[in-house]
């Protein structure tokens, strides 16, 4: 978990490569679906605004993928999510993602990771980031690139990576993600706060630690 930009999606990535998990990154979904038009019309409103894509809508969509890949024996690491209180734990009838976790592989075996980085990291590194639109990988190289050096696929900006939808953004997760990782705190949950700063490896080599 952490603010745009603060390389959910690098550290997710290492991750499973090297435990061999599914890499579930929320946001890469959600944009893959609106490139798509596979959203509901004001779903996709919401979506190109920056504002936090209806709870109630993303539970049902995310909640059935966790139990797909829960069924086929795999792990998951999240990116982009969690991200409402309702998304995470759920209220009512609507059981949240967090229970939907614990049901399918317990409380002690998930982790949080908070990466932390300033407002105005965020804004320069999202002001910088084209995603590459075969294989998804963020690159925050020059504005002359064009093609992603991994696979040659054209690069694309991220709907959400405009400075005025990126400062929207980071007012949500003010809001609506911090109250999160307080409450995941008070539940018992295990959640590790990292300086998002430092070059990628930096950061893995910090997070591995808590996995051995």
């Amino acid at each position: 978990m952490g603010p745009p930009g603060a390389g959910k999606g690098t550290q997710a990535e290492l991750l499973a490569y090297k435990f061999g998990l599914i890499h579930l990154d929320t946001g890469r979904y959600l944009e893959l679906l609106f490139n798509e038009n596979r959203m509901p019309l004001k779903i996709r409103k919401e979506f190109k605004q920056g504002d936090i894509v209806n709870p109630l809508w993303v539970l049902k969509v995310f909640k059935e993928l966790i139990r797909r890949i829960g069924d086929i024996g795999f792990g998951i690491v999240f990116s982009g999510s969690l991200r409402t209180v309702f998304e995470t734990f759920g209220g009512g009838k609507n059981k949240g993602i967090i229970p939907t976790l614990v049901d399918n592989y317990g409380k002690k075996n998930i982790i949080v990771f908070e990466l932390n980085i300033p407002a105005e990291v965020t804004l320069l590194r999202n002001s910088k980031r084209k995603i590459c639109s075969v294989c998804w990988k963020p690159h925050l190289l020059g504005p002359a690139l064009r093609n992603c050096p991994f696979c040659g696929g054209k690069l694309v900006r991220r709907v959400q990576d405009k400075p005025f939808i990126i400062k929207n953004r980071l007012k949500e997760y003010e809001e609506r993600t911090k109250p999160v990782l307080k409450k995941l705190r008070a539940d018992g949950f295990k959640v590790i706060k990292i300086d998002g700063r430092p070059k990628a490896t930096v950061i893995f080599d910090k997070i591995n630690r808590y996995l051995k």
